[in-house]
């Protein structure tokens, strides 16, 4: 396998997400050129950086669709850049096959399906028929990669378990798995399977937390997953569901620092206390929420940093890190929104800027 398809593979698959909640910042004002909202000022920074002819994020070895689906989630839960939006989703609907398969037909990724799904669900459209491809039924796709009585090499501990199909090997993980499930439950009446709900249940560790990888031996808890976790069992809203839900946000509350900072690969970063300040607000746990989004905010540029950076927010307080990553994850955390109700409704034009 060549570098560069190793490379757009291990992009394909990776993460990615609006109960009521504070929300730091002055209101968005529509079509407002500046603003103060952090929120939007962010949103306004993320549109601005996808590419002007393909609308879609691009990085060194071309496309990366999965964080323009990002972009497109951060945008609409900051409630600005509808036509930005609209042409990056229109982008993600021609490149469906390029997404959930790196171009290739007998491929087949299961977190792409999910994330496409989630954006779906969030611009209102019918995800059985997302573009004109062969693929254009997410969700016939997507169910299709569930193991299920039936389904050759499907095995009794994987019943439920939304795999990929890949000459590279499978690189579903509890956050694929949080996606699928919760993408189903927002785009289809039925929801996901209760096979597939019981099987991301059965991953919760004894003290709360969820891991990163799928059906492993022990259980270390991995923040960014819990908060993908929560997510899904909050969207699924059944008694073992809002149980398990709880005991992860109990977990995370444990987790989080004085700061309100949450850490992954020892270092408190903004991606991960972004996904847990999501599960918190999806758990109406506000003071708690509202801790981690102010350290968010001392990651955003504002008036002292360069005027093109503005609103954007960096990796970590040593580290820039990747800004488009850690601002398309922020964004909805800052807005006061969850990936269990994002939508567009009401959004606006506007790519506002930092007001100084």
């Amino acid at each position: 396998m060549s570098h560069t398809t190793l490379r757009r593979r291990l992009l394909a698959g990776a993460a990615l997400l609006m109960a009521p909640a504070l929300v730091l910042g002055t209101p968005h004002v529509a079509d407002a050129a500046e603003t103060r909202n952090r929120a939007d000022a962010g949103g306004g920074w993320l549109g601005r950086q996808l590419d002007k002819d393909s609308h879609v994020v691009t990085g060194q070895f071309g496309p990366v669709y999965g964080q323009t689906a990002d972009v497109v989630l951060a945008l609409a839960a900051a409630g600005v850049g509808k036509r930005k939006a609209l042409r990056a989703t229109r982008a993600l609907k021609a490149n469906v096959l390029d997404y959930t398969g790196g171009g290739d037909p007998s491929e087949y990724y299961a977190g792409p399906f999910a994330k496409l799904l989630v954006v779906a669900a969030a611009r209102g459209m019918d995800a059985r028929s997302f573009g004109g491809s062969t693929r254009s039924d997410l969700v016939a796709e997507l169910e299709a990669l569930e193991c299920k009585p039936g389904i050759e090499g499907c095995e009794a501990a994987e019943k439920g378990r939304f795999s990929d199909i890949s000459q590279f090997g499978d690189f579903s993980s509890v956050i694929s798995q949080s996606l699928a499930v919760l993408g189903l439950e927002r785009t289809t009446r039925r929801g996901a399977s209760r096979t597939s709900v019981s099987y991301l249940l059965a991953q919760q560790c004894s003290n709360g937390a969820f891991p990163q990888d799928l059906g492993t031996d022990g259980c270390t808890g991995s923040v960014d997953a819990t908060g993908f976790a929560v997510q899904a069992l909050v969207a699924v809203d059944t008694p073992a569901a809002r149980a398990a839900a709880a005991d992860a946000g109990r977990w995370l509350v444990r987790r989080q620092k004085g700061n309100g900072s949450f850490v992954a690969d020892g270092v408190r970063n903004a991606n991960s206390t972004a996904l847990a300040a999501q599960a918190l607000d999806a758990l109406g746990r506000d003071r708690r929420r509202a801790k981690a989004v102010r350290f968010l905010r001392s990651l955003q540029a504002t008036c002292s940093g360069p005027a093109a950076l503005r609103g954007s927010l960096r990796y970590s307080k040593a580290s820039t890190g990747d800004r488009l990553l850690a601002t398309g994850q922020a964004v909805p955390a800052l807005a006061g929104a969850t990936l269990v109700d994002v939508t567009n409704a009401g959004a606006t034009r506007s790519l506002p800027r930092y007001a100084c």
